[in-house]
């Protein structure tokens, strides 16, 4: 371990640096549908390791966003993890029980300064990280700007504004924000932050170790409270939790709604599936906040990590092939192909797009946990944002529904 940290030190890893083992497989699973065979610069970071080390074949298995957690729940329950994988949700589970590597044994300082900070606390837990983010991730609103011209607003600066505009946009026979919640994401994604936006610490109540600390408190139920008015206004898609984010761009392109609530990955979607009057016609701006020089807190992370099977067979060979994915002139390639926000500072240069690189810009002051790890948080927080969004339940009992959930959970 004191030759890799020395290694590291120099922010610059080489494959030398590990053991290599000659015929064997390296399983490599995620839910990123770029990285398969067939894609160019997954290819080419897939090769490069194998031609480091003969012998060595990289299987990579896409799973669908949707079928990933069941399908690594099951995995964890019959004990046979893959080599390198994204442990979303369950990283800070499987971290604190022994299961995934503590990439503190294997790597300095040095290392780790090369990471944006939020997206890299994402998945430390304990001073301890069992995850590297793959890419970062920050969310904004996307605008049509010719249909914002026609209705004659501005994109709003407070969420009041919203509010006050929605008769506007349903005059001009537009959805005025559009997103899906049919898998249950989005809706944390959107409402996370909000409980930042109202002085709560996200962070804080997924850990659920500060001594009074509760979901049960004011931030959470003033977060909920915004995001019913919201909805009850009309400034979201009936039947919301019904649409996915497929249909929910749709509404978008087609030119439906006049506003698209997504995250920095979104333009590289766009790309390659928006309409010309979309593409010709959109731009981006922050969330927006609760006062007009408010903090416009919106999330900040990383919805995808590499960790590494602590229990493996291959352990030392997965830790070589994090090391090369992570070496700067690798991770720039892959950065480059999906012209999404690095998570390596370095790489910001590889980001064509340019709102995405506005996007990045937001970072250092509007940022907010939107993803849980907690045992029950994600379950608890997904369940009462969908019935608040139906408005089946009040924000108070909201609010009491997560924290009996999530303690119900810690006890089991």
């Amino acid at each position: 371990m004191k030759r890799l940290k020395a290694i590291a030190a120099s922010a610059v890893l080489t494959a030398a640096a590990f053991p290599a083992l000659a015929d064997t497989t390296l399983h490599v699973m995620s839910w990123q549908p770029a990285y398969v065979a067939g894609t160019d610069y997954w290819d080419k970071t897939v090769a490069g390791f194998e031609a480091e080390n003969p012998g060595v074949k990289v299987e990579s298995n896409f799973v669908a966003f949707g079928q990933y957690l069941p399908t690594l729940t099951a995995m964890i329950a019959a004990g046979s993890l893959p080599d390198v994988f994204n442990g979303g949700t369950k990283t800070g589970e499987l971290g604190r029980s022994g299961h995934l590597v503590n990439f503190k044994d294997v790597y300095d300082a040095a290392f780790f300064d090369q990471f944006y900070a939020g997206p890299l606390r994402q998945y430390t837990f304990d001073d301890k990280p069992y995850g590297l983010p793959d890419m970062a991730q920050i969310f904004g609103v996307f605008a049509n700007d010719r249909i914002m011209k026609e209705v004659g607003v501005e994109v709003p600066n407070t969420w009041d504004e919203l509010i006050a505009d929605v008769p506007k946009f349903k005059a001009a026979g537009y959805i005025p924000l559009s997103w899906g919640n049919l898998t249950r994401n989005t809706c944390p994604d959107f409402f996370l932050p909000l409980i930042a936006q109202y002085g709560g610490d996200v962070y804080a109540l997924d850990d659920h170790t500060a001594p009074g600390l509760s979901w049960d408190s004011k931030p959470v139920v003033d977060a909920l409270d915004l995001l019913q008015r919201l909805s009850k206004a009309g400034v979201f898609p009936e039947g919301i939790n019904g649409i996915d984010d497929p249909q929910s761009r749709q509404l978008a392109y087609q030119g439906r709604a006049a506003m698209y609530f997504g995250g920095s990955w979104t333009p590289g979607i766009f790309a390659q599936d928006g309409t010309k009057d979309w593409l010709d016609n959109y731009s981006v701006h922050k969330v927006p906040a609760l006062t007009p020089d408010g903090i416009h807190f919106t999330g900040d992370g990383a919805g995808e990590a590499w960790s590494v099977n602590a229990d493996g067979p291959n352990k030392d060979l997965a830790l070589k092939f994090i090391a090369y994915l992570y070496r700067p002139d690798v991770y720039n390639w892959r950065a480059k192909g999906l012209q999404s926000f690095p998570s390596m500072k370095s790489a910001v240069d590889q980001i064509d797009n340019p709102k995405v690189r506005t996007m990045i810009s937001w970072i250092a002051t509007d940022s907010a946990n939107h993803i849980l790890f907690g045992p029950g948080s994600w379950d608890a927080v997904s369940n009462v944002c969908q019935s608040a969004l139906d408005g089946s339940i009040s924000p108070a009992d909201g609010a009491k529904k997560i924290e009996a959930d999530v303690m119900a959970a810690r006890s089991n």
